[in-house]
């Protein structure tokens, strides 16, 4: 069993997609993420990945997109996106979101991350964005600790799970980099979200039977490589 999480990423109040995490190759898929989200649920998605680039990026935030979302469907919704302090985290918990996703304030401080999980437990996710076998932060702009240093550090912390992003595969409908994923398996035993490239079922089953407890897509869904419909039940 895997669970397929369909992406929304926010900026501006759009539904948009980047390549490779470059701020300057936007695609525009929706100016109503709410109904965006509304389809995704109808299609039978479990679960939304909702991220507010904006916020990311230190440019502002789309609160009132991610509160309106959550509010507007059933499912479970895991929400990321500059969430640099526990305060940032009470308000997205606050807003609606099941689970609230740490990048930057992780990859730099496992402290941050002890606390967060003392707090709220298994509504904490932990972003490990990847590039060149480096934790990317700051909206993948910055490069941090290499992920051999980074993974064992996030384990003492007590991370409930991880979402792991091949930032080289990131939009681009190539496939996922089974090879990171792999690496990552060898270094926990914590469940892995695998997010990056995904384009069609073929590439969920794969990812279903190297270990990874869920996939997270966006541009497949919207370029119509992958239909929920497939993989929903796998």
């Amino acid at each position: 069993m895997i669970v397929v999480i369909p992406a929304i990423d926010l900026r501006g109040g759009r539904a948009v997609r980047l390549l490779q995490g470059d701020p300057s190759s936007e695609t525009s898929y929706s100016d109503d993420p709410t109904e965006l989200a509304a389809r995704f649920q109808e299609e039978g998605a479990r679960r939304l990945h909702v991220v507010d680039l904006d916020a990311a990026l230190s440019q502002g935030n789309n609160r009132r997109r991610v509160e309106a979302i959550c509010r507007s469907v059933q499912v479970p919704v895991q929400v990321g996106g500059g969430m640099r302090t526990h305060a940032d985290i009470d308000e997205i918990l606050d807003l609606g979101a099941s689970r609230v996703i740490l990048g930057t304030a992780a990859a730099t401080d496992p402290a941050f991350v002890r606390r967060a999980v003392e707090e709220h437990a298994e509504a904490i996710v932990v972003a490990i964005d990847v590039r060149g076998g480096n934790v990317m932060v700051r909206g993948w702009q910055e490069e941090g600790p290499p992920l051999e240093e980074a993974i064992p550090a996030l384990d003492d912390a007590g991370a409930p799970r991880y979402l792991v992003t091949s930032i080289a595969r990131d939009g681009t409908l190539k496939g996922p980099d089974m090879t990171l994923y792999e690496r990552v398996l060898r270094l926990t035993d914590t469940p892995l979200i695998a997010s990056g490239g995904v384009r069609d079922a073929d590439d969920i089953w794969g990812l279903r039977d190297l270990g990874c407890e869920a996939a997270v897509t966006g541009k497949a869904l919207y370029e119509k490589t992958l239909k929920l419909a497939q993989v929903v039940r796998g």
